[in-house]
């Protein structure tokens, strides 16, 4: 490996790695804020929500990955360009291929292998978790800790509460409307009580007030005193599905899932499972496609006072619209199982493209367009 490849790929792999974090901590800030009603809400603690957050990660990192890697390449390309080391290059005979499509290539590459591991198996593995965490956490009920003094709180769309003060589990003057029988409405008013958990059933305890039921049937209200009741508050847990969808299924299990069926017997759900597998394994080509789009803009400029500005927004619209149809290829294959192969001759062919007009300007091909 010669000087000038190790330069350049500690050079792309500090601008990759620097944007890398940037993006990637400004789309997880993003949906972690997204997510923040499991701490008010849903009783998570902190280190839970902070878990819970920390899984969002590699699905975010699959996102960002190709476009760290295309700006930090084009960001590079131009730098060197800008420092004329690339015209010193181009002064001593050295081609494109000879100076930064060997760097380019071996990075792409290691990024590849992470973004294939990630693509395969932590990020489902990572979604897997989550989807659990969520039944759990929907699941685990009310807890006292959402209720605040002078704040109307709704827990549960059937269910408001209203306290006057609360020490701990202890509270004063409660106020309570629940309408889970929609024909008949209810609301409790009581001077005190406690938040109280037996046998992972979560009860209020209220002592000293009453019960008003209207009684819709009869437009009357009905009123019932009491000293103590205590209200279950486990009947109004969020009942979470437990469904697993596809992206969430690790890949084996969408092997095992689909081994031994024909692809025009498949129904929806083992569909959506054909076109997550083939995405996994298809997505992570367009690494190399990112990687080497930026080498194209050498084809605009070989003079030290040239322009980069026009080649790169062309360069990167490009790469938008390629972006696009990967992501059209990958919801095209959930309709139409039978379309798998466009799935790979699309990354293939834009590789392809670009490695023709990357070596247009080379001697063999300068040799063959002369012989035609």
């Amino acid at each position: 490996m010669s000087r000038f490849t190790t330069y350049a790929i500690k050079e792309i792999s500090s601008s990759f790695l620097l944007l890398i974090i940037l993006l990637s901590s400004i789309l997880w800030l993003g949906q972690g804020l997204r997510h923040i009603e499991l701490l008010t809400s849903d009783n998570v603690s902190f280190i839970s929500y902070l878990s819970y957050v920390f899984l969002l990660l590699p699905k975010i990192l699959l996102i960002t990955i190709p476009i760290c890697l295309f700006l930090s390449i084009l960001i590079n390309i131009n730098r060197l360009k800008n420092d004329s080391e690339l015209i010193v290059l181009w002064a001593s005979g050295k081609s494109d291929y000879q100076s930064l499509l060997r760097p380019v290539i071996l990075f792409a590459l290691l990024i590849y292998c992470l973004t294939i591991i990630l693509s395969l198996y932590i990020t489902p593995l990572s979604l897997n978790e989550i989807r659990h965490k969520i039944i759990d956490i929907r699941s685990s009920g009310i807890h006292s800790s959402i209720l605040k003094e002078k704040k109307f709180i709704s827990p549960d769309d059937t269910l408001t509460i209203f306290l006057q003060e609360r020490d701990g589990r202890s509270i004063n003057g409660l106020l309570i409307h629940d309408i889970k029988d929609r024909k008949n409405p209810q609301t409790y008013i009581a001077e005190n009580g406690e938040f109280i958990e037996q046998n992972e059933k979560k009860i209020l305890r209220l002592y000293n007030g009453s019960i008003q039921i209207f009684e819709s049937n009869e437009n009357k209200i009905s009123e019932i005193a009491f000293e103590t009741y205590d209200l279950n508050l486990t009947q109004y847990n969020k009942q979470e599905s437990s469904h697993i969808y596809s992206d969430e299924l690790y890949t084996n299990q969408i092997i095992s899932n689909l081994d031994g069926k024909k692809i025009n017997e498949f129904n929806k759900y083992e569909r959506e499972q054909f076109a997550e597998l083939h995405s996994r394994i298809a997505n992570p080509l367009y690494i190399f496609i990112f990687a080497l789009m930026p080498l194209i803009i050498l084809k605009f400029s070989k003079k030290p006072g040239d322009d980069l500005l026009f080649p790169i927004a062309i360069v990167s619209a490009i790469a938008f619209i390629f972006q696009i149809i990967q992501i059209a290829a990958s919801n095209l294959l959930i309709e139409n199982s039978n379309l798998v192969i466009v799935t790979y001759i699309f990354p293939i062919l834009f590789f392809s493209i670009i490695i023709f007009l990357i070596f247009l300007d080379t001697l063999e091909i300068k040799k063959y367009l002369n012989a035609k």
